[in-house]
């Protein structure tokens, strides 16, 4: 059997191990993208989450915080004191009162300070993530010339089909083959990081409609202390 009747059998046996490559290669692609569908999707549940909290819920729930310390105000400046030790009683309760919610908006301007730090060190890494999307793009483009310029050199250059010899076709069999052995090995390690990404992303798509659920009842607990606070205020004023 000469070279070119071997190669055709390389071939023939390659064909089969390369449509097996072809699928599982294919199948990452589609699972990948899946996997992305669902961290934009989760991403999305995160900022409505985050709206639904601090921007619904937070709001509410100061806004109870600022009623319910000016009905403390009028409780106390409503009594009509009847001495020095009443007077005294009432000053002391508005000082407390005025130390109380200082000490409260203090405590919460920590907390907001530290949700800043880490939304901070997220963009950090968002830009970092963007300049990896950037990278992968301009990889694309690279790789994207380079195959024009060799489909040109198919037409009329070095690599015209006229210019092959058995020599040659048998080299770049065996570089073929080497080549679909790095894919396959790097197909597998891809398959095992896409179902680990997708594991972490349904875990996560059940951790935000839990936290959704959350928030749902914490605003029925802001709208109960709120009730409360407008009876309490409609019992003072009569």
């Amino acid at each position: 059997m000469d070279q070119t009747e071997v190669n055709k059998a390389d071939l023939n046996k390659d064909q089969n191990t390369l449509n097996k490559i072809d699928t599982e290669v294919m199948t990452n692609k589609a699972l990948a993208y899946t996997s992305r569908a669902m961290i934009e999707e989760n991403r999305l549940m995160i900022l409505s989450n985050y709206a639904a909290s601090f921007m619904g819920n937070r709001q509410l729930a100061n806004q109870n915080t600022d009623d319910i310390f000016k009905n403390r105000e009028l409780i106390l400046n409503a009594h009509v004191c009847q001495n020095d030790v009443e007077k005294n009683f009432i000053q002391s309760q508005i000082t407390r009162a005025r130390l109380d919610y200082l000490a409260h908006r203090s405590k919460l301007n920590s907390t907001v300070l530290d949700v800043s730090e880490q939304m901070a060190s997220i963009n950090t890494q968002l830009i970092e993530i963007n300049r990896a999307i950037m990278a992968a793009n301009e990889y694309i483009v690279e790789f994207n010339s380079k195959q024009i310029a060799f489909n040109s050199d198919l037409i009329e250059g070095d690599d015209a089909p006229e210019k092959a010899t058995s020599e040659t076709n048998g080299a770049l069999i065996a570089e073929n083959r080497k080549a679909m052995q790095a894919i396959r090995a790097s197909a597998k390690a891809n398959r095992e990081r896409i179902n680990s990404v997708l594991a972490a992303s349904l875990d996560n798509s059940d951790a935000l409609i839990e936290n959704k659920s959350e928030i749902a009842q914490r605003r029925e607990s802001i709208m109960e202390n709120r009730g409360a606070m407008l009876s309490n205020k409609k019992r003072l004023i009569g």
